[in-house]
């Protein structure tokens, strides 16, 4: 189980085309902070091939068929 999977339900959930989430949203619904990387790296965010990936985070988005926001502001949290 990953810690990411509150994440992945609130997208599979979603039926709007788009969903604007802060850091802070995503921290309240893991139920922990979101690790350093996340604030600092947008590369952190990026999507990766379900199938390949070793990282749990991008899975939240990639499995239920969601892209990551073409905007990450890691500076604007």
């Amino acid at each position: 189980m990953s810690i990411y999977n509150p994440l992945r339900d609130k997208l599979v959930a979603n039926s709007s085309a788009s969903l604007k989430m802060t850091f802070a949203d995503i921290e309240m619904l893991i139920g922990r902070s979101l690790p350093k990387s996340a604030y600092e790296y947008d590369a952190w965010w990026a999507n990766e091939d379900p199938v390949k990936t070793n990282h749990s985070h991008s899975l939240a988005w990639t499995v239920p068929g969601r892209i990551k926001p073409n905007q990450i502001d890691c500076s604007g949290q």
